[in-house]
């Protein structure tokens, strides 16, 4: 599967992909295919023979995305699957008899991303979490900083086998420059003696930009000096390896650590989002949105829109707060998909309230009043009741002293909807010849 191709697809996490598993034992392929298959959106093909292999993929030729196969001895013809993947540019997870050190070597010779031990009870779930780790690595930049080219090649073939996009550069200054045009870049493998900038120095000034949880830095040196891991932990590194270092150490280490900040990201998600509605909460929609308003240019408009659900404690008295909460998602869900380059966020109750920086506002507010329109117009089915449902709106992109008088003066306008009948829009933009 050319790299471009995998890229697009793993921005969409549910997007499928295809694992090819080449190996003589049926049942045990079998039993890989449905567990992967039950548990990543994978679809897993199967072959037993070598020439059944070449055949697929001659005729699939950028279809897989990883190979699974078993070399159990050190014959030659053993080496014979993984060089096949090889030929076809797919990375190889092995699955071997049981360890040893000149198994490994030739493993890692090839393109071997990683080898599990048959038959422990873990090697199926190994294999999996493997998997789902190299599909998330695609989507992941990783900046090798090294004024060696010689270690720079390495380091990039190895962290290209396991489907990182990498960039380089040959000293911090390089680097620091390369932060600031890739700000997606999430991980920085940078060696401690260059003549420009040294690793040290780069993190110390890297780390007044990016903060552990946002970019990890992995300092590396050849120093025998045991305090250069002290120093370059003290600078601001999440972690450190002494060259030259073993390719699993560097692929373990380097999976630990993009696993924590994995945790960090679904915890930081977890307390910005509305357990109930799924869309951001109070807290971060003033957190966010100060920033917005700090940031904002002359030529940019911000436009605060604030919502209710109307006669909401109606819904809750007559059908039961189990249905008013499928009421909440129901509204939240659409909400999204029609602001959906928009932050949304439930205040509180039946309250939502919605920013914007689209230019599409300035002149009128169609787009918004749509959105009325279209909860005015559905019905929906809730147990055995089908229930139909309003919305009132203020809107304002008025730019105020601060975020929080934009929503006072969003809010008042939402008040003035309610009293003037409900189910409707008020506020004019300020590109109306009447807006205020």
């Amino acid at each position: 599967m050319p790299i471009q191709h995998i890229r697009n697809a793993s921005r969409d996490s549910s997007a499928l992909f295809y694992i090819l598993v080449l190996d003589q034992d049926i049942a045990f392929s079998q039993a890989l295919k449905v567990d992967i298959e039950s548990q990543l959106p994978v679809e897993v093909f199967t072959v037993s023979t070598l020439d059944s292999a070449r055949t697929l993929l001659s005729a699939y030729p950028d279809k897989f995305f990883l190979g699974i196969t078993s070399v159990l001895n050190l014959d030659s013809d053993a080496f014979e699957k993984v060089d096949l993947l090889g030929e076809f540019d797919i990375p190889v997870i092995a699955i071997v008899s049981h360890y040893e050190d000149e198994m490994r070597d030739q493993l890692i010779k090839r393109h071997v991303i990683d080898y599990v031990v048959k038959g422990h009870g873990s090697d199926t779930s190994y294999i999996r979490n493997l998997i789902h780790r190299v599909h998330k690595n695609v989507s992941i930049k990783v900046l090798v900083v090294d004024d060696s080219k010689v270690s720079q090649f390495v380091i990039a073939r190895e962290l290209r086998l396991q489907k990182f996009e990498v960039i380089q550069a040959n000293n911090g200054l390089d680097a620091l420059s390369l932060l600031k045009q890739h700000g997606d870049i999430k991980l920085v493998l940078v060696d401690h003696q260059m003549s420009i900038v040294d690793g040290i120095s780069f993190v110390q000034k890297a780390r007044e930009s990016y903060p552990k949880d946002q970019l990890l830095i992995i300092g590396l040196s050849t120093s025998a000096d045991p305090r250069l891991a002290v120093k370059f932990l003290k600078a601001g590194a999440n972690d450190f390896i002494s060259k030259p270092f073993n390719y699993e150490i560097l692929l373990c280490r380097i999976n630990q650590n993009l696993d924590m900040l994995d945790a960090v990201d679904v915890a930081k998600h977890l307390s910005n989002i509305d357990y109930l509605s799924e869309v951001y909460n109070r807290r971060y929609f003033f957190e966010y949105g100060n920033k917005i308003f700090q940031s904002l240019s002359e030529n940019i408009t911000l436009t605060v829109m604030m919502m209710d659900i109307d006669f909401f404690k109606k819904v809750n008295d007559v059908y039961g707060h189990d249905t008013g909460d499928e009421v909440i998602k129901h509204f939240a869900k659409t909400l999204k998909e029609h602001f959906s380059s928009d932050i949304v966020a439930r205040l509180g109750g039946e309250e939502f309230a919605v920013l914007s920086l689209s230019p599409h506002y300035l002149n009128n507010f169609e787009h918004i009043d749509a959105f009325r329109a279209n909860i005015a117009r559905q019905k929906i089915q809730i147990k055995q009741h089908t229930i139909q449902y309003t919305c009132s709106i203020g809107a304002t992109n008025l730019l105020r002293k601060n975020l929080n008088e934009m929503m006072i003066h969003a809010d008042r306008l939402l008040y003035n909807a309610k009293q003037n009948g409900r189910n409707r829009i008020e506020g004019k933009p300020v590109g109306h010849a009447n807006a205020g």
